[in-house]
């Protein structure tokens, strides 16, 4: 279907948020953009354009503009994997390594923290695992460009639906009932400095220990999230964490963090000292977490939307629609594998393994996922182990023909043409049977009558004499 044209004022008004605060707002809303500014401007966009042009963002057109743009899904404890993390490995070793000291200290940033959910998620964590809390001294930041946004999470009341993946005893601890709502305990609160601000601005402080942004990276164009990482990388003191959303991954200069890849995410840490060479990918091969009470199933939709953006070539759509749908079921295994392939793309390898970690454990028999895998071995060049990994996807699923046609390559680049062949021909008798329009995977938008046709010409250009 052809894209109706935008009109020039709405480009302008685009380009003019995109340069001020770097959200990519036409990959965010598309459709929605000119409607939603039209309602913004009362109709009028060209008077819209100059007000914005004329003010700042703290003023009250750009604060009404901002808090439509960003308001987004948030709760306690979102992505529990991360504060199990936080809880099991990270803050274990940093209290270890400050409590000896006279006056220890932990410096943690929530930058885009929304309504607060987050911020108090941490303050929360902190409050549990410190008992000796009253002789540290704690700098938790939290910052957000929605002023709206900041003004609630200073009031700390939620509604029940915040809690909606936590524990009631959680909730009943550090939260007090009000008219409906629950308002923060005051020791939880005061432990968060709120702060209405710019992510491209100066960092709050500098030497943290922590970095919680998550779910921001994947609005932003690619120039204004190599920005952001620079200045995340600069914030961070020696040895520091960064924690990005679970389909997020560093875009550049990759070689200078060291990836810690535990089962189904990745987190990054500023290495002690400065080195020239590539840094090290640490794997901890921890039990799986638990990441119960499992959450309601989205809507099938969710998944098939992403699927239809990747064979569009819209990778950063699809991105977004993976991160909503894990954040509602971290079960999900054809998610983690998609999102692996999105990875896998981006040669971002150490995340795009530990996803395919996690959607096997998931679902040990996913053919795309052991078919993915023999891909990723392959360009690694690990033909045996990738040979045995494809044959693992064609166990799960004898009629996976991505894997069919890949292990007769795989067999060709061997020598072994004779193999080719037959496993080609098994691959094209099972092609003949699908729909010729229809994509032969999820992974892949190469259609039944395309693959049909690689086949036949490795066939006339491979086969034995």
């Amino acid at each position: 279907m052809p894209q109706t044209q935008q009109h020039p004022l709405v480009a302008q008004i685009a380009a003019l948020v995109e340069q001020r605060t770097g959200l990519a707002v036409n990959q965010q809303f598309r459709h929605e953009l000119e409607p939603l500014l039209r309602g913004l401007a009362n109709g009028n966009l060209d008077a819209y354009l100059r007000q914005l042009r004329e003010n700042g963002e703290t003023t009250p057109v750009w604060q009404r503009l901002l808090y439509t743009l960003t308001i987004g899904e948030t709760y306690f404890f979102r992505d529990p994997a991360h504060f199990r993390l936080l809880r099991e490995h990270i803050l274990p070793a940093l209290v270890l390594k400050r409590r000896a000291q006279p006056h220890p200290e932990l410096n943690i940033w929530s930058a885009g923290c929304a309504s607060g959910e987050e911020a108090y998620s941490l303050a929360i964590t902190l409050y549990e695992f410190l008992p000796d809390l009253a002789r540290w001294t704690l700098r938790l930041v939290a910052t957000d460009i929605n002023a709206t946004a900041v003004q609630a999470a200073q009031r700390g009341l939620y509604r029940a639906w915040s809690f909606r993946h936590t524990e009631p005893s959680l909730r009943a601890r550090h939260f007090s009932e009000q008219g409906g709502s629950w308002q923060i305990k005051a020791p939880l609160q005061t432990l968060v400095t709120f702060r209405h601000a710019n992510l491209f601005a100066e960092p709050p402080l500098q030497q943290f220990d922590i970095i919680f942004c998550r779910n921001v990276l994947i609005y932003l164009q690619d120039t204004h999230t190599q920005t952001l990482e620079d200045k995340f990388y600069r914030a961070l003191a020696p040895g520091g964490w960064l924690f990005l959303g679970q389909a997020e991954a560093i875009h550049s200069r990759r070689d200078r963090w060291r990836p810690h890849v535990f089962p189904g995410t990745v987190v990054y840490q500023k290495p002690e000292t400065k080195t020239g060479k590539l840094a090290l990918i640490e794997r901890h091969n921890n039990p799986p977490l638990d990441l119960r009470p499992a959450p309601p199933q989205p809507p099938p939709a969710t998944y098939r939307d992403a699927v239809l953006a990747m064979h569009a070539d819209e990778g950063a759509k699809a991105e977004r629609l993976l991160a909503e749908l894990l954040t509602q079921n971290p079960q999900h295994a054809a998610a983690h594998t998609l999102l692996a392939l999105i990875f896998a793309n981006r040669r971002a390898l150490p995340e795009a393994h530990a996803h395919l970690d996690h959607a096997l454990r998931l679902d040990p028999m996913l053919a795309d996922a052991h078919y993915l895998r023999g891909m990723l071995l392959m360009e690694e060049g690990q033909k045996g182990e990738a040979e045995r990994t494809l044959q693992g996807a064609l166990y799960c699923r004898p009629t996976h023909v991505l894997s069919l046609f890949m292990l007769g390559n795989l067999q060709a680049q061997q020598g072994e043409l004779k193999r080719a062949y037959r496993t080609w021909e098994k691959a094209r008798a099972l092609v003949k049977g699908l729909p010729p329009d229809e994509p032969v995977s999820d992974l892949s938008d190469l259609t039944a009558a395309g693959l049909e046709a690689l086949i036949g010409h490795r066939v006339g250009d491979e086969k034995p004499k």
